[in-house]
């Protein structure tokens, strides 16, 4: 027997500024997944059927809001319904929307001219490379623990430990010089991108010194103000690989091979001069598809007071 269509219902939290709120609903994935705004909230409507819920779908999409945006976002909800037929997804809502903070009329405004043009860039992004995270479970879980990195905030204990691990789950693939191996290839990718190397390379293996104060229960570490770097880090990294992991010829490698011999590639284009040109090259033009070209900055003046909102 066929099973029916089922809507998943979802908020998504932190994705737009509260209040900011979309003109009319948005296809997220064609026929799957539907954006809609009530009340300063937006949700979700996952089509699928009752025995799977819809994170497996809309997760990916998070992941990569992380990577182009500023904001942390939380998926809440996951109550369903059965439809009549998938066109019927999003006629009916059934979760309860939350009530607002304060934000200028004229910011809202402003922000919703371009709410659309970021959620299909969000989109746009995950279609391209969503074939390039679910064919490499290592990327996947380091995706995984950078949205929850962003989620915690770098700043806390919970959220640094998670950013180190996604760095070192992209970057390390055995159980000794854990430490050195991803701080120098790491540096090494970044420098790739304008990031100063030297820089990077000893932030990271202060990092990881104060990853294992903290995990192996030696308390938490001085207070550092640029603890944010190692997000930076992991975000550009994170990007990195999605761009060189789509190369048809990497994709061609065995998934059980496939990290260890881009690890090998890295190191080799450290010594070879053309090598690290052609990888320079590749990840130049693969950095276009996630060009941000929408403000990210809303600043004016409301009722007589100046206001600078960071939207996404």
């Amino acid at each position: 027997m066929k099973k029916k269509p089922f809507q998943w219902n979802y908020e998504i939290k932190g994705l737009l500024p509260r209040k900011v709120g979309l003109k009319k609903k948005l296809w997220l994935k064609k026929d799957e997944i539907l954006l809609e705004t009530r009340n300063d909230t937006l949700f979700a409507y996952v089509l699928g059927d009752e025995g799977n819920n819809g994170e497996q779908k809309i997760i990916p999409y998070l992941w990569v809001s992380s990577l182009i945006s500023s904001n942390s976002t939380e998926l809440s909800g996951g109550s369903g319904v059965s439809l009549d037929s998938p066109k019927s997804l999003g006629v009916r809502s059934f979760l309860r929307a939350t009530m607002s903070l304060d934000m200028p009329d004229v910011a809202v405004g402003d922000m919703e001219k371009h709410a659309p043009k970021f959620l299909r860039l969000i989109g746009k992004i995950h279609d391209k490379y969503v074939d390039v995270i679910d064919k490499n479970q290592f990327l996947s879980i380091a995706l995984d623990y950078f949205h929850d990195a962003e989620k915690k905030f770098i700043y806390s204990d919970e959220g640094f430990i998670s950013a180190i691990i996604c760095l070192e789950s992209l970057f390390n693939e055995g159980p000794s010089d854990i430490k050195y191996k991803l701080s120098l290839r790491a540096s090494f990718l970044l420098s790739l991108q304008g990031v100063d190397a030297l820089q990077a390379f000893d932030k990271l293996k202060e990092s990881y010194n104060h990853r294992s104060t903290l995990v192996h229960g030696g308390g938490s570490p001085k207070h550092d103000p640029d603890r944010h770097l190692v997000s930076y880090y992991a975000r550009k990294s994170l990007i990195v690989f999605l761009i060189l992991l789509k190369n048809p010829q990497r994709q061609s490698i065995g998934s059980k091979k496939r990290k260890s011999e881009l690890l090998k590639e890295i190191d080799m284009a450290m010594l070879d001069n053309e090598k690290r040109r052609q990888l320079k090259k590749e990840i130049a033009n693969g950095l276009k598809d996630f060009t941000f070209n929408i403000p990210r900055t809303f600043e004016g003046e409301s009722n007589g007071r100046p206001y600078r909102i960071t939207a996404w």
